[in-house]
């Protein structure tokens, strides 16, 4: 009897194994089977989704430094993802996801071989998001010969809770991204990618992240590129200098110890999940003026006495300045028209206007360390006035404006004061752009009833890399531009990843342009529009004010006094 079932259990996994639509690969931790996916007509692509990388970061590993995973025995089904880490919604109202959330997806068109790898880190102002193919479908990249592989990464307060000292050194979600990359490196060749050849890439705070991996020695030898669209370490809302607040303000809320950290950390860690993300702000709950100062739970410089590996402990601006970050290819950009999304704060909260103007400090950039109510304040805060809106009363006759001055305060400036300062030291290439093409595909612009406003807003470039299927798109022919626009972007992000170079020949996609690299010199750039156009010195009427202001009133721009 045993023998017979002993034949029949070889008989189907024989079986199982040789369904080339479902292959099996060996990892260090296991066996993933994946399911093969469709890219269109003709075109497919193996998918082996929610592979686990890392512990479950639960009870006493909860604020705590990543666990590589254990391992599994048997087969593990890759065919659906699994669960996204805890988030709250938009509006703060309600949570989704579970703790068990360090998953990773990969898609290839081979197993065999050795492919270029892009690693995707998602955005989500690093309390929200999953890397899952609802909204970061693989369907374009995985057609060009690389690896594309999306992760998960702790978020809000489980993610990036800090108490400033050695109880909760912080940063879990970007050690949580560190473990994913060394996974990445121990077993993605079993899946046709070259561990040899990794980029990172990412979006917002995923950008960001991309970002601090290129600053952190902990990330050190595990990516080779990286790719920062539309935010930087240097983005207002991307440091914590604070955790201690932030501590005090967890504390309070549960009526846990103030001043006994050890104490508070021990309580944390059997504290409910949902209680935390109930915790996080939504868009509404965070104080005027919103995305200029940073959200609350995000990256920070950890205590260099912590008790675990760290994985930043410096400002991000003194590792700029001092070059002492990963020197890799890297390509840095933003969206011409980011901050249109902000049209929308004046129709949930009709406070804005009359805030800003009560509060003219508002528009002195935290980060400058200007004192309130001194006559540098008052110039800075007029001056950006004047060029922006020529200090014309505020309403709704300056709104588009007024979404301009949001998108160089919350992302352009950021975005180009890391280009000028990753060139002036990184030993490779750097390469800047600005994506300014308003077609069929912005369909972030479309979902928020935005489309009647020029420019290209926050996130519209992703679907011309992503397939997203979350939004419903209607047909759009081979000739229409957005088709177009997206193909050079493809080929340029993975060209890239294989060369280090998004031009690297004579290519008619391309329009046979060379995209040169960004020098403190040359301040060469690529707008990708509907033709792409080299230039030099993106937004200059802009920022040429910001860096005048900067250089006559800032003390120690960047260096933030954190706690």
């Amino acid at each position: 009897m045993f023998k017979i079932l002993a034949i029949l259990a070889l008989a189907v996994s024989t079986a199982v194994q040789a369904d080339p639509a479902r292959p099996i690969i060996t990892t260090r931790g296991g066996q993933i089977q994946g399911v093969t996916s469709s890219c269109g007509l003709f075109c497919s692509f193996f998918s082996f989704m929610g592979i686990p990388y890392a512990e479950p970061p639960v009870g006493d590993l909860r604020f705590r430094n990543t666990v590589p995973h254990r391992g599994w025995t048997g087969v593990k089904d890759g065919s659906e993802h699994r669960a996204q880490c805890p988030s709250s919604s938009f509006f703060g109202d309600g949570y989704s996801g579970d703790e068990d959330c360090l998953f990773l997806n990969v898609y290839t068109q081979q197993v065999v071989g050795s492919r270029p790898v892009m690693v995707w880190i998602h955005g989500g102002s690093f309390s929200g998001g999953s890397g899952d193919s609802f909204i970061y479908g693989p369907d374009h990249l995985v057609q060009q010969n690389v690896v594309i592989v999306t992760i998960n990464y702790r978020l809000g307060v489980l993610g990036f809770f800090s108490t400033g000292d050695q109880h909760a050194q912080g940063n879990w979600g970007m050690k949580d991204c560190v473990e994913a990359l060394r996974w990445v490196r121990d077993n993605i060749a079993a899946f046709g990618g070259d561990p040899n050849n990794v980029t990172i890439f990412g979006e917002s705070a995923g950008a960001a992240a991309v970002h601090y991996l290129v600053l952190s020695r902990m990330a050190s030898g595990l990516f080779h590129k990286a790719i920062a669209q539309s935010g930087t370490a240097l983005v207002p809302w991307g440091f914590q200098y604070n955790p201690q607040e932030m501590k005090r303000y967890i504390a309070e809320r549960f009526g846990y110890p103030v001043n006994d950290n050890a104490e508070l950390v021990r309580r944390l860690r059997n504290t409910p999940k949902s209680e935390f993300v109930n915790l996080q702000q939504g868009w509404t709950d965070i104080a005027i003026p919103r995305g200029f100062r940073p959200f609350d739970f995000v990256p920070t410089a950890e205590p260099v006495n912590s008790p675990e590996p760290t994985f930043l402990t410096e400002r991000p601006i003194d590792i700029l300045k001092a070059g002492t970050f990963n020197h890799v290819p890297f390509i840095i950009g933003y969206n011409d028209a980011e901050s249109l999304f902000m049209i929308h704060e004046h129709r949930i909260d009709s406070t804005v206007w009359n805030e800003f103007s009560r509060n003219p400090q508002f528009f002195v950039p935290h980060y400058w360390n200007i004192p309130q109510n001194t006559p540098a304040a008052t110039a800075v805060s007029q001056a950006f006035r004047n060029l922006y809106w020529q200090d014309r009363p505020l309403g709704p006759d300056i709104m588009l404006e007024w979404t301009k001055f949001h998108t160089d305060q919350q992302f352009t400036y950021a975005c180009d004061k890391s280009a000028r300062l990753t060139a002036q030291h990184n030993t490779a290439p750097t390469y800047y752009y600005k994506f300014s093409f308003d077609g069929a595909l912005n369909l972030v612009k479309r979902v928020t009833l935005l489309s009647d406003w020029p420019g290209a807003m926050h996130a519209d470039e992703l679907p011309y890399l992503w397939s997203m299927t979350n939004f419903a798109v209607s047909p759009i022919l081979p000739s229409n531009p957005a088709v177009t626009v997206r193909n050079r972007m493809v080929r340029m992000w993975t060209n890239f990843a294989i060369t280090g170079n998004p031009t690297p020949n004579s290519d008619n996609v391309l329009q046979n342009v060379s995209w040169a690299p960004f020098t403190t010199q040359n301040m060469a750039f690529m707008e990708i529009n509907e033709s792409l156009l080299p230039g030099t010195n993106p937004n200059s009427e802009r920022l040429d004010t910001w860096y005048r202001l900067e250089e006559q009133y800032a003390n120690d721009p960047f260096y933030y006094p954190w706690q």
